[in-house]
């Protein structure tokens, strides 16, 4: 009867380990559409004992020892790297997509067509300096030009805003994931603590979490013996044990331009990425938006230095009563040139003269004022000195205002303009000038010439069909300047460059995700092989533990017939 129960226990054993190979079969092709899923097998093994007699020990069946997740942990981490660098290169080439679109290049909007249609309405101007309408379409060619500047700069810092915001939801994302799964890591070790137990669905989340995070951030994992998982960003753990250290992300103004930061929630501390969608984010906003920004405003501010530069040294079909600069200074005792004084552009050594006429009389009377800037003798001029300078030109009194601008009234009776700028310093006060302001977002025609388009300063003598100085400024599209700003181009040419650059970027933003890309499905196929279901398979596997369930059903139905008959023998 020992040898019965030995029987009817090889029987038992085979009937419950098959139903359960079954079942994981079972589950496998329950999860053949679950991308997340690591494919498990059963792991069988015999069971010892069942002695019958000496040296014949057939053994006590088959047992289900454990279960098997396909799952290649180097591989996992080189998805999770491949990931994070497909999308951060996805942010790039998104981000940069938008800037081309933008700057709406090749339609009659864009702002290379309205530096031609304001440049080209000077040349207009110069075919008839005293036609009221032409003055009008100089002040509308600038206005179109103003919007358009206003407009693209508007939209880049919208499109900054936009990128902050998916910093902060990424990072409340990641936050999320590395709060779940310092959780789930408890609750696999704690279900995994006999050794022998798998916590497949478990780890499968955990994988898929750390998949996740891995696209929003570069993390490196380290699996403990106990089967926690330390999640590290950079050198800096997000994940120890049980605990996440959590993300935050604080708003910072820099240069100007709010923009989001990613720190650890504990401490404050910065983030340190390499990669991953929150360090695209920061790529596209901190280093190609960043220097769309800075280019935009440079050709802004080239395009005022050097109009105002022109426009300053010329006269309109009246002169000027009163004049202040629109640009105030910090310092107005120190050197122009001195950054403590803080103009917005520069000045040099050089001189310009300042006309004065006598309306009664036409008499103009010319007086040369030295811009003394050579850094010698300790007698550079300072806004004050010029003014001094200024006020000690008969018909002229000249001041420095409460709020640090230069100010010039002529006498009554009197007018007055200048000429022969070589210094800058006109253009840099603001003084005569055309435009205000110093970069895109601030440009804007100046009020003066606004409210009275005569003092539009077309002529360079006061001539009646002098149109000399409108010329000039046509010209000045396509001519090269010396201006920093303008790295020594055209504005013309320094615009061009920019959306050719802008062009460059896109497409190399492009091809890095392409590339990007084609490595991470090449990975998710590799990952598909080892640890995908494959139906065909699983089918086999199906057939093969029914047969053996079905055997072993036949082999117990033997046994109790066997036992039905030794029964009936006693």
């Amino acid at each position: 009867m020992a040898l019965l129960g030995a029987a009817f226990q090889i029987g038992r054993s085979a009937l419950a380990t098959y139903q359960a190979a079954i079942a994981v079969t079972g589950q496998n092709i329950a999860n053949l559409g679950n991308p997340d899923y690591a494919r498990q097998t059963a792991r069988l093994e015999a069971l010892y004992g069942g002695y019958v007699s000496a040296g014949v020990v057939p053994g006590l069946g088959v047992g289900l020892s454990g279960l098997r997740r396909h799952v290649d942990e180097a591989l996992e981490a080189r998805l999770r790297l491949s990931n994070a660098s497909r999308s951060g290169a996805q942010v790039v080439h998104g981000a940069l997509s938008q800037t081309e679109t933008l700057y709406n290049e090749l339609t009659d909007q864009d702002i290379s067509t309205k530096l031609s249609e304001f440049f080209s309405s000077f040349a207009q101007l110069q075919t008839n300096p005293r036609d009221s309408g032409l003055r009008s379409l100089v002040i509308a060619g600038a206005d179109s030009l103003v919007a358009a500047l206003h407009r693209t700069r508007s939209g880049l810092l919208r499109q900054v805003e936009e990128l902050n915001g998916q910093a902060e939801g990424a990072t409340r994302q990641a936050t999320q994931m590395a709060g779940e799964i310092a959780k789930l890591n408890v609750e696999i070790a704690r279900q995994e603590a006999d050794g022998r137990t798998v916590a497949g669905a478990l780890r499968d989340r955990r994988d898929t979490l750390l998949r996740d995070l891995g696209e929003l951030m570069d993390v490196q994992v380290r699996e403990q013996e106990n089967g926690l998982f330390n999640v590290y960003v950079g050198s800096e753990p997000l994940v120890q044990f049980d605990r996440s250290r959590g993300l935050t992300v604080q708003r910072e103004q820099v240069a100007g331009v709010e923009i989001a930061t990613v720190r650890f929630a504990d401490n404050g501390g910065t983030v340190k990425l390499n990669d991953g969608l929150i360090f695209g984010i920061t790529q596209a906003r901190d280093v190609h938006l960043r220097d769309q920004l800075d280019r935009l405003d440079r050709l802004a501010g080239g395009l005022i230095y050097e109009v105002n530069r022109i426009h300053s040294s010329g006269v309109g079909l009246v002169g000027y009563g009163t004049l202040t600069g629109l640009n105030a200074l910090d310092d107005a005792t120190v050197a122009l040139n001195d950054p403590l004084a803080g103009l917005p552009f520069t000045v040099q050594n050089g001189t310009l003269i300042v006309n004065v006429r006598n309306q009664a009389t036409g008499q103009i009377t010319s007086r040369q004022i030295e811009i003394d800037l050579d850094g010698l003798n300790g007698d550079d001029t300072s806004l004050a000195d010029l003014a001094a300078a200024l006020d000690a030109v008969p018909g002229l009194s000249a001041s420095v205002t409460a709020d640090r601008r230069l100010q010039v009234t002529a006498d009554a009776g009197n007018e007055f303009w200048f000429t022969e700028d070589s210094s800058g310093v006109l253009a840099a006060l603001g003084v005569g000038a055309l435009f205000a302001g110093t970069n895109a977002g601030d440009i804007d025609v100046a009020a003066p010439i606004r409210d009275d388009p005569r003092l539009i300063a077309a002529s360079l003598t006061g001539g009646e069909n002098d149109g000399d100085n409108a010329g000039r400024l046509a010209r000045l599209a396509d001519s090269a300047v010396t201006s920093a700003l303008l790295n020594n181009l055209s504005i013309q040419d320094f615009h061009e460059a920019m959306i050719g650059d802008l062009a460059v970027e896109a497409a190399t933003a492009q091809s890095d995700f392409e590339a990007a890309d084609a490595v991470y499905n090449g990975l998710v196929a590799q990952r598909e092989a080892v640890s995908g279901v494959n139906v065909d398979e699983e089918a086999i596997n199906l057939m093969r533990f029914e047969t053996a369930y079905q055997g072993a059903a036949r082999y117990v139905n033997v046994l109790d017939q066997t036992a039905d008959e030794l029964l009936r023998l006693l």
